[in-house]
Order: C-alpha cells, then structure tokens, then sequence
C-alpha cells in the first residue's frame, strides 16, 4: 500500500512541476454550434498557417494538460513559444458545437527575474522592455492570434458555416 502512495506521489510530482509556471496575458475564446472538428486537424491547419509566417524562433508542440485534477482526463494544447512567450491553443467539443480558446502567456523565470541586475543583463526584465522587445511581443500575439482566427474561419467556412465576427476575434486582457 505504502509503495502504491509513493508511486501516485511521484506521478503528481512529475505533472505538476513538470509543467513551466506561466502568467496569463491574454485569453481568446469562441464557440461554434452545430459544428465538428478534431483538434488535431485544427492544430494542423494552424502550424500550416504558422509556417506560412515565416516566423523565426517559435517552437510548435502539443502538450496535455488535466481537464481538472489527477485523476480526470487530459486535454491536448497547442503550444507555441517564441522567447518568454507562450500561447497554448485548444479546440474540443462541447455540447453541440466545438469550442476554440487561446492563451497568450509569459513564463515565470522566477530565479532569473529575482536578480535585479541578472534579469537586465539577459534581457529579462519585464519592467524594462526594449522597444524591439515589446514590437516583437506584439507581433508575435497578433501573428499567432490572426493564424488561429484564419483557422478557424478557413474550417468552418468550408462546411458551410459563417466566419467570425469582428467581436468575436478580440482578445480579452489580464493586466
């Protein structure tokens, strides 16, 4: 029994603190009724419009994630990460329809970001971004957030349903 407890709290340990801690900056999210999609097929059509892009140093991978705790489901995300920042981005059904959501996040490098004089000389500093760091930030959110919208549009236009609303493309803020 004892060997059992040890077994499940490793499996834990490995979920929960194999994951990078992350504050989130943005969330986008919609939902289409009377429409199916795999997530697979979704992540697909986006890492196509990604490449399209052209855009340098971004790394494109799935990760899983629990649905609610250990012992529930997981969900698969598409991650995308370019420096600090991270997008997770989901489709999976709900109800009658398929739900889209994004996450824009910004890695907590907590040990580096602690050492004042550390953080800017790597360039770590969030209180004292460059204006190329925050013009490459920005560009990285509106590329990866116009990449999902497309996909999302370019799949449920083609079985005949409508495209997004300009309401329903914008980002919600966390600051």
């Amino acid at each position: 029994m004892a060997f059992i407890i040890v077994i499940l709290f490793v499996i834990v340990a490995v979920i929960v603190l194999g994951k990078t801690p992350v504050t989130i900056k943005n969330n986008w999210q919609t939902f289409v009724d009377g429409f199916s999609v795999s997530a697979s097929e979704f992540y697909d059509v986006v890492k196509a419009g990604l490449q399209e892009r052209q855009i340098t140093h971004v790394d494109v991978a799935q990760e899983s994630f629990l649905e609610k705790h250990i012992f529930s489901a997981q969900r698969m995300y598409l991650r995308v990460i370019q420096d600090e920042y991270v997008f997770y981005i989901c489709a999976a059904p709900y109800g009658t329809g398929t739900f889209f959501s994004s996450w824009l996040c910004i890695k907590d490098e907590k040990f580096i970001n602690k050492i004042p004089v550390l953080s800017k000389l790597m360039g770590k500093d969030r209180n004292n971004k460059t204006f190329y760091q925050m013009d490459t930030e920005g560009m990285f959110r509106s590329s990866v957030h116009t990449t999902v919208i497309e996909a999302v549009n370019s799949l449920t236009e083609a079985k005949g349903k409508r495209g997004l609303t300009e309401l329903e493309r914008q980002f919600k803020d966390f600051r």
